[in-house]
């Protein structure tokens, strides 16, 4: 429940912050964030879950090779669908995003944030796999400790990226991309 409240808090954080961009921005976040919730909720949800119990069938019955084996088929079918996303929407991202309405000034807030994201879309997916993976040996504080920690690090990155301090430059709708890439990065490191 905490990782739940804690994923939900972020992405209305990072909204209160792209809304203060003005509304094209807001309007171009929402434009992207069905899709990055469907590529969340896909590689966390329905592949996570699939990464989990086949571990768990492995490794209650003994078959500790074959888990072992998951670990390395789970990361390549992260990769696969990571590129797969990463490809549809920076080829795609203009077509799809118009057909949602999106145009103008939106329409290229839009372009922005979902270029960034999605240039690392494969971070999310083993990110998530991995977590999965780690659930599915009976071990849920580690995913969990590791969004929690996440969470913390995401909250002041992200207006850090989009609004710029000190050195790093104001980088837009586009900081609130990066900083959810860096989320995922660093977590997948831990």
């Amino acid at each position: 429940v905490l990782v739940m409240v804690a994923q939900a808090a972020v992405g209305l954080i990072e909204t209160s912050f792209v809304g203060k961009l003005g509304t094209d921005a807001l309007a171009g976040m929402a434009l992207v964030f069905p899709v990055v919730m469907l590529m969340q909720m896909t590689s966390a949800g329905a592949m996570g879950g699939g990464i989990a119990s086949s571990v768990a069938r492995a490794l209650g019955a003994g078959r500790r090779d074959d888990a072992n084996a998951l670990v390395l088929h789970a990361a390549v079918i992260a990769l696969g669908f990571g590129l797969a996303f990463s490809l549809a929407l920076l080829l795609g991202g203009r077509w799809l995003y118009g057909q949602m309405g999106g145009s103008g000034a939106s329409l290229e807030a839009a372009l922005s944030y979902s270029h960034w994201v999605f240039a690392g879309a494969v971070l999310v997916w083993v990110f998530n796999s991995l977590a999965a993976v780690i659930r599915g040996t009976g071990n849920m504080s580690v995913p969990a400790n590791v969004t929690v920690a996440g969470v913390v690090l995401l909250v002041p990155l992200s207006p850090w990226l989009i609004f710029g301090w000190g050195p790093v430059p104001a980088l837009g709708i586009a900081g609130g991309a990066v900083a959810l890439l860096l989320y995922y990065l660093a977590g997948t490191l831990a």
